[in-house]
């Protein structure tokens, strides 16, 4: 994990979940906040906002999923 200070003076972490990817199994990008997490999978282009909780071991990310017919 990365941790680095943006211009703005607020601070973020990011780190890669390989095999992360609950669409296609391919690594994830998250990008965590205060305000919360971002996450990119590269090989099938899925932006999503997980719920990130910090445990005593690591970290869980949970992703919701919804559909509109």
């Amino acid at each position: 994990m990365t941790e680095f200070e943006s211009n703005l003076g607020e601070r973020f972490a990011e780190f890669v979940l390989p095999d992360g990817c609950v669409l296609c199994g391919g690594a994830v990008n998250v990008r965590a906040s205060p305000a919360g997490a971002h996450s990119y999978c590269a090989h099938c282009h899925w932006l999503s906002k997980p719920h990130m909780r910090v445990k005593d071991n690591g970290v869980e990310l949970s992703f919701g999923m919804a559909a509109t017919a």
